[in-house]
């Protein structure tokens, strides 16, 4: 009954899923369920077991004393008592074992659609980064002073945040940091520069387009660039399929 229970939550979750949530979010939503699936099963198989030993053990001592009743010359009467309690005994052990097959069978099953989805979760989030990335994808990128555009082209793993960039003047290079919070610090590295500057930000998601926006600082004073200012970024993409 309970497992019955979790394959229709199971099923539901995954509705749910597919209409309102990551799908990546919900198939993890389902890898527990088949894991709570799991622990109750293995509860069942326990208390299977032992009911297959007292079963097998019903059937040995019966045999057993059926061929010493025989040997003892019992009446037929008594000998057909005794084997119809035998055969009562010998059905329920071919019902304990069936019991134990569809256990191990729900078991493997189990495993096996645990396995399915987590490499499905993989294949996913290989494609285009974890479910809910706000930060992969392409930004439109302005520096002031100055008004200076360009394009950012950033891809989070985890909390760390790898990309490249183009800016107008034929600037470019690549960036690296971290996002933790909502904050976004990023180091930005210029193919002629070197390590050119430090970015300081926060993410804001409200409206329909995710936008960045933050200060800026110059690690190279002697370079005759401005020595820091502000910036703001809007991604124009959904994260890179």
């Amino acid at each position: 009954m309970r497992r019955g229970l979790l394959i229709l939550l199971c099923v539901a979750s995954a509705s749910l899923a597919s209409a309102s949530q990551p799908l990546a979010d919900g198939l993890r939503k389902q890898i527990a369920i088949h894991e709570e699936m799991m622990r109750l099963d293995m509860l069942e198989f326990e208390d299977q077991r032992a009911r297959l030993q007292e079963a097998w053990v019903r059937v040995e001592r019966g045999s057993a004393d059926l061929f010493a009743a025989e040997e003892q010359g019992e009446s037929l009467e008594s000998l057909n008592l005794r084997d119809e309690d035998l055969r009562q005994a010998e059905a329920e052990l071919m019902m304990e074992l069936f019991a134990g097959q569809r256990l191990r069978r729900a078991l493997l099953e189990s495993q096996a659609m645990i396995a399915a989805t987590e490499a499905e979760i993989r294949r996913l989030e290989g494609a285009v980064g974890p479910e809910g990335d706000p930060i992969t994808g392409t930004w439109t990128l302005v520096l002031e002073p100055g008004g200076q555009e360009g394009l950012m082209f950033l891809r989070l793993d985890g909390t760390l945040i790898q990309g490249t960039y183009r800016l107008s003047g034929d600037w470019s290079g690549s960036v690296r940091g971290t996002y933790v919070a909502g904050k976004v610090r990023l180091e930005r590295v210029d193919s002629q520069l070197g390590f050119a500057a430090i970015m300081y930000g926060r993410l804001s998601e409200r409206g329909p387009t995710p936008r960045m926006e933050g200060s800026w600082e110059a690690t190279q004073l002697a370079s005759g660039l401005p020595s820091g200012g502000n910036w703001v970024a809007e991604r124009e993409d959904e994260p890179s399929q």
